[in-house]
Protein backbone atom coordinates (compact mmCIF):
# COMPACT_ATOMS: atom_id res chain seq x y z
CA UNK A 1 0.00 0.00 0.00
CA UNK A 2 0.92 3.52 -1.03
CA UNK A 3 1.45 6.10 1.42
CA UNK A 4 0.68 9.59 0.94
CA UNK A 5 3.60 11.16 3.07
CA UNK A 6 6.22 9.03 1.35
CA UNK A 7 4.52 10.30 -1.94
CA UNK A 8 4.54 14.35 -0.87
CA UNK A 9 8.42 13.71 0.20
CA UNK A 10 9.33 11.74 -2.99
CA UNK A 11 7.26 15.27 -4.82
CA UNK A 12 9.26 17.44 -2.77
CA UNK A 13 12.24 16.01 -3.54
CA UNK A 14 11.19 16.18 -7.53
CA UNK A 15 10.81 19.80 -6.88
CA UNK A 16 13.39 21.00 -4.60
CA UNK A 17 15.98 18.70 -6.56
CA UNK A 18 17.12 17.25 -3.46
CA UNK A 19 16.69 15.59 0.18
CA UNK A 20 17.75 18.45 2.05
CA UNK A 21 15.95 21.35 0.49
CA UNK A 22 12.91 19.09 0.50
CA UNK A 23 13.02 18.55 3.68
CA UNK A 24 12.85 22.32 4.64
CA UNK A 25 9.90 23.13 2.44
CA UNK A 26 8.01 19.74 3.91
CA UNK A 27 8.93 21.13 7.86
CA UNK A 28 10.52 17.39 8.98
CA UNK A 29 13.87 16.06 9.35
CA UNK A 30 16.34 15.06 6.09
CA UNK A 31 16.59 11.28 7.89
CA UNK A 32 12.75 11.54 7.53
CA UNK A 33 12.68 12.03 4.07
CA UNK A 34 15.20 9.92 3.13
CA UNK A 35 12.88 7.13 5.03
CA UNK A 36 9.70 8.10 3.09
CA UNK A 37 11.77 7.69 -0.52
CA UNK A 38 13.21 4.50 1.12
CA UNK A 39 9.65 3.13 1.99
CA UNK A 40 8.24 4.16 -1.34
CA UNK A 41 10.49 2.45 -3.43
CA UNK A 42 10.29 -0.42 -1.07
CA UNK A 43 6.14 -0.18 -1.82
CA UNK A 44 6.55 0.20 -5.48
CA UNK A 45 9.33 -2.67 -5.60
CA UNK A 46 11.59 0.11 -7.59
CA UNK A 47 14.08 2.38 -7.32
CA UNK A 48 12.66 6.09 -8.23
CA UNK A 49 15.73 8.92 -7.35
CA UNK A 50 19.25 8.49 -7.88
CA UNK A 51 21.10 10.57 -5.78
CA UNK A 52 24.71 11.91 -7.19
CA UNK A 53 27.04 14.25 -6.09
CA UNK A 54 25.32 16.84 -8.46
CA UNK A 55 22.19 15.91 -6.63
CA UNK A 56 19.05 14.03 -7.58
CA UNK A 57 17.96 12.73 -10.54
CA UNK A 58 14.77 10.51 -11.23
CA UNK A 59 15.06 7.12 -12.53
CA UNK A 60 13.32 6.18 -15.71
CA UNK A 61 10.62 4.49 -13.43
CA UNK A 62 10.06 7.68 -11.40
CA UNK A 63 9.75 9.52 -14.07
CA UNK A 64 6.73 6.98 -14.67
CA UNK A 65 5.38 7.40 -11.50
CA UNK A 66 5.62 11.08 -11.68
CA UNK A 67 2.25 12.07 -13.11
CA UNK A 68 0.71 9.23 -11.11
CA UNK A 69 2.10 10.53 -7.56
CA UNK A 70 1.15 14.32 -8.47
CA UNK A 71 -2.84 12.52 -9.48
CA UNK A 72 -2.63 10.74 -6.06
CA UNK A 73 -1.88 13.71 -4.14
CA UNK A 74 -4.93 16.15 -6.02
CA UNK A 75 -7.09 13.65 -5.63
CA UNK A 76 -6.45 13.40 -1.67
CA UNK A 77 -6.77 17.18 -1.37
CA UNK A 78 -10.11 17.13 -3.26
CA UNK A 79 -11.22 14.21 -1.44
CA UNK A 80 -10.38 15.98 1.73
CA UNK A 81 -12.76 18.76 1.11
CA UNK A 82 -15.37 16.88 -0.56
CA UNK A 83 -17.98 17.10 2.28
CA UNK A 84 -17.19 20.80 3.38
CA UNK A 85 -19.53 23.17 2.60
CA UNK A 86 -19.11 24.66 -1.03
CA UNK A 87 -19.83 28.34 -1.42
CA UNK A 88 -18.59 28.23 -5.05
CA UNK A 89 -19.34 25.75 -7.82
CA UNK A 90 -17.41 24.98 -10.66
CA UNK A 91 -19.03 24.31 -13.93
CA UNK A 92 -17.50 22.20 -16.95
CA UNK A 93 -19.27 22.73 -20.38
CA UNK A 94 -17.65 21.67 -23.95
CA UNK A 95 -17.99 24.81 -26.34
CA UNK A 96 -20.95 24.59 -27.62
CA UNK A 97 -23.44 24.11 -24.61
CA UNK A 98 -21.08 27.08 -22.88
CA UNK A 99 -20.72 29.20 -25.73
CA UNK A 100 -24.32 29.71 -26.83
CA UNK A 101 -26.93 27.73 -24.14
CA UNK A 102 -25.55 28.03 -20.42
CA UNK A 103 -25.31 31.59 -20.22
CA UNK A 104 -28.80 32.72 -19.14
CA UNK A 105 -28.64 29.81 -16.86
CA UNK A 106 -25.95 30.93 -15.10
CA UNK A 107 -27.22 34.19 -14.96
CA UNK A 108 -30.32 33.15 -13.20
CA UNK A 109 -28.04 31.01 -10.68
CA UNK A 110 -25.89 33.77 -9.57
CA UNK A 111 -29.14 36.43 -9.08
CA UNK A 112 -30.92 33.49 -7.28
CA UNK A 113 -28.12 31.86 -4.92
CA UNK A 114 -25.38 33.49 -2.52
CA UNK A 115 -23.17 31.10 -4.37
CA UNK A 116 -20.07 32.02 -6.48
CA UNK A 117 -19.53 30.75 -10.13
CA UNK A 118 -16.28 29.55 -11.99
CA UNK A 119 -16.87 27.64 -15.59
CA UNK A 120 -15.12 25.45 -17.25
CA UNK A 121 -15.17 25.79 -21.15
CA UNK A 122 -13.24 23.37 -23.24
CA UNK A 123 -13.54 20.34 -25.35
CA UNK A 124 -16.62 17.76 -24.77
CA UNK A 125 -14.00 14.99 -24.32
CA UNK A 126 -11.69 17.71 -21.92
CA UNK A 127 -14.68 18.44 -19.82
CA UNK A 128 -15.19 14.82 -19.59
CA UNK A 129 -11.91 13.96 -18.21
CA UNK A 130 -12.12 17.13 -15.74
CA UNK A 131 -15.66 15.75 -13.93
CA UNK A 132 -13.77 12.23 -13.81
CA UNK A 133 -10.50 13.75 -12.34
CA UNK A 134 -12.50 15.87 -9.55
CA UNK A 135 -11.93 19.05 -11.47
CA UNK A 136 -15.25 20.59 -11.60
CA UNK A 137 -17.95 19.69 -9.79
CA UNK A 138 -20.88 19.50 -12.52
CA UNK A 139 -21.03 19.13 -16.18
CA UNK A 140 -22.79 19.90 -18.84
CA UNK A 141 -22.08 17.91 -21.96
CA UNK A 142 -22.74 17.34 -25.87
CA UNK A 143 -22.35 13.41 -25.44
CA UNK A 144 -21.72 11.25 -22.18
CA UNK A 145 -21.28 7.61 -22.25
CA UNK A 146 -22.43 5.69 -19.06
CA UNK A 147 -19.37 5.45 -16.13
CA UNK A 148 -19.44 3.91 -12.98
CA UNK A 149 -19.55 6.40 -10.25
CA UNK A 150 -21.29 9.35 -11.83
CA UNK A 151 -24.98 9.89 -12.86
CA UNK A 152 -26.25 12.10 -15.81
CA UNK A 153 -29.44 13.41 -16.16
CA UNK A 154 -30.71 14.75 -20.32
CA UNK A 155 -31.10 18.47 -20.34
CA UNK A 156 -32.05 19.31 -23.62
CA UNK A 157 -32.54 17.79 -27.39
CA UNK A 158 -30.98 20.54 -29.47
CA UNK A 159 -31.90 20.68 -33.12
CA UNK A 160 -29.29 20.33 -35.63
CA UNK A 161 -29.26 22.49 -39.03
CA UNK A 162 -27.52 22.59 -42.37
CA UNK A 163 -25.73 26.43 -42.89
CA UNK A 164 -24.25 27.37 -46.30
CA UNK A 165 -23.17 30.04 -48.09
CA UNK A 166 -25.55 32.98 -49.57
CA UNK A 167 -25.07 31.66 -53.30
CA UNK A 168 -25.09 27.96 -52.80
CA UNK A 169 -28.25 26.40 -54.82
CA UNK A 170 -29.82 24.98 -51.23
CA UNK A 171 -30.21 29.07 -49.62
CA UNK A 172 -32.92 29.88 -48.86
CA UNK A 173 -34.45 26.47 -48.89
CA UNK A 174 -37.34 25.32 -47.03
CA UNK A 175 -35.80 21.72 -45.64
CA UNK A 176 -32.84 19.14 -47.09
CA UNK A 177 -33.44 15.61 -47.00
CA UNK A 178 -31.51 12.68 -46.53
CA UNK A 179 -31.33 12.34 -50.27
CA UNK A 180 -29.88 15.44 -51.59
CA UNK A 181 -27.41 15.09 -48.16
CA UNK A 182 -26.07 11.64 -49.96
CA UNK A 183 -22.54 11.90 -50.91
CA UNK A 184 -22.21 15.95 -50.11
CA UNK A 185 -18.81 16.75 -48.31
CA UNK A 186 -19.38 18.50 -44.69
CA UNK A 187 -16.87 21.11 -42.80
CA UNK A 188 -16.22 19.33 -39.90
CA UNK A 189 -16.29 21.02 -36.13
CA UNK A 190 -15.40 19.61 -32.73
CA UNK A 191 -14.23 16.56 -33.00
CA UNK A 192 -15.69 14.07 -30.61
CA UNK A 193 -18.92 16.46 -29.79
CA UNK A 194 -21.16 13.48 -31.58
CA UNK A 195 -22.74 15.20 -34.12
CA UNK A 196 -22.17 12.72 -36.87
CA UNK A 197 -23.37 9.87 -34.07
CA UNK A 198 -26.61 11.90 -34.57
CA UNK A 199 -26.32 12.82 -38.39
CA UNK A 200 -26.24 8.24 -38.75
CA UNK A 201 -29.09 8.18 -36.79
CA UNK A 202 -30.73 10.79 -39.32
CA UNK A 203 -29.18 9.49 -42.40
CA UNK A 204 -29.15 5.80 -41.64
CA UNK A 205 -26.59 3.96 -44.08
CA UNK A 206 -26.23 7.14 -46.51
CA UNK A 207 -24.10 8.70 -43.66
CA UNK A 208 -21.47 6.51 -44.92
CA UNK A 209 -21.10 8.77 -48.25
CA UNK A 210 -20.83 11.95 -46.49
CA UNK A 211 -17.23 13.69 -46.49
CA UNK A 212 -15.44 15.89 -44.67
CA UNK A 213 -13.61 18.77 -47.04
CA UNK A 214 -12.05 20.42 -43.32
CA UNK A 215 -11.72 19.98 -39.96
CA UNK A 216 -11.64 22.82 -37.96
CA UNK A 217 -12.07 22.23 -34.76
CA UNK A 218 -14.79 24.66 -33.13
CA UNK A 219 -18.41 26.06 -34.25
CA UNK A 220 -17.10 29.15 -34.59
CA UNK A 221 -14.44 28.25 -36.90
CA UNK A 222 -17.13 26.58 -39.13
CA UNK A 223 -19.40 29.35 -39.14
CA UNK A 224 -16.50 31.59 -40.41
CA UNK A 225 -15.82 29.39 -43.17
CA UNK A 226 -18.78 29.11 -44.07
CA UNK A 227 -19.36 32.10 -44.24
CA UNK A 228 -16.54 32.78 -46.75
CA UNK A 229 -18.05 30.37 -48.73
CA UNK A 230 -15.86 27.02 -48.14
CA UNK A 231 -18.21 24.53 -47.71
CA UNK A 232 -21.55 23.78 -46.03
CA UNK A 233 -21.75 22.04 -42.23
CA UNK A 234 -24.04 20.81 -39.92
CA UNK A 235 -24.00 23.14 -36.29
CA UNK A 236 -26.56 22.98 -33.68
CA UNK A 237 -29.33 25.85 -34.00
CA UNK A 238 -29.08 27.57 -31.29
CA UNK A 239 -25.57 28.33 -32.50
CA UNK A 240 -26.44 30.42 -35.63
CA UNK A 241 -29.10 32.69 -34.05
CA UNK A 242 -27.24 35.75 -34.58
CA UNK A 243 -25.98 35.04 -37.87
CA UNK A 244 -29.53 33.86 -39.46
CA UNK A 245 -30.49 37.48 -37.96
CA UNK A 246 -28.27 38.99 -39.84
CA UNK A 247 -27.92 36.68 -42.99
CA UNK A 248 -24.61 35.91 -42.84
CA UNK A 249 -25.47 32.43 -44.55
CA UNK A 250 -28.32 30.28 -45.41
CA UNK A 251 -29.62 28.14 -42.28
CA UNK A 252 -31.53 25.36 -43.67
CA UNK A 253 -33.93 23.12 -41.68
CA UNK A 254 -33.52 18.56 -42.18
CA UNK A 255 -36.72 17.63 -43.74
CA UNK A 256 -39.13 15.70 -41.21
CA UNK A 257 -37.92 15.02 -38.09
CA UNK A 258 -34.62 16.80 -37.50
CA UNK A 259 -31.80 15.24 -35.88
CA UNK A 260 -30.99 16.71 -32.37
CA UNK A 261 -28.23 16.48 -30.40
CA UNK A 262 -28.70 15.42 -26.85
CA UNK A 263 -27.21 17.30 -23.86
CA UNK A 264 -26.25 15.88 -20.54
CA UNK A 265 -26.18 17.20 -16.64
CA UNK A 266 -23.21 15.02 -15.82
CA UNK A 267 -22.21 14.78 -11.80
CA UNK A 268 -20.37 12.73 -9.52
CA UNK A 269 -22.82 9.92 -7.41
CA UNK A 270 -23.75 11.48 -3.96
CA UNK A 271 -23.00 15.40 -5.55
CA UNK A 272 -26.64 16.17 -6.05
CA UNK A 273 -26.94 16.70 -1.79
CA UNK A 274 -24.86 19.66 -2.22
CA UNK A 275 -26.38 22.71 -1.79
CA UNK A 276 -24.86 24.48 -4.69
CA UNK A 277 -25.15 21.74 -6.95
CA UNK A 278 -28.49 20.55 -6.65
CA UNK A 279 -29.38 24.20 -6.73
CA UNK A 280 -28.02 24.79 -9.99
CA UNK A 281 -29.20 21.56 -11.97
CA UNK A 282 -33.05 22.66 -10.45
CA UNK A 283 -32.33 26.03 -12.07
CA UNK A 284 -31.22 24.03 -15.43
CA UNK A 285 -34.36 22.32 -15.60
CA UNK A 286 -35.99 25.20 -15.29
CA UNK A 287 -37.01 27.68 -18.04
CA UNK A 288 -34.36 30.87 -18.20
CA UNK A 289 -36.76 34.19 -18.03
Amino acid sequence: MINLDHVESFLAVVAAGGFRDAAKQLDISQSTVTQHIKQLEESLKTEVIVRSNAGCSLTAEGETFLPYAQQLVNLACKAGTLFEKKDEITIGASSNTGIYLLQPYIKKFKERTPFSVKVVIDRNEAIARTIENYDVDIAVVERWDERPGFGAKLWRREELVLIVPLGHPWAGMRSVGPNQLENQVLIGGEAGSGTGRVLRRYLGTRANTLGVSLQLGSTAAVKSAVQAGLGISVVMKASVANESRLVLFSTVPFEGDPPRKEIYIVFRNGMLKHPSIAAFVDILLSRPH
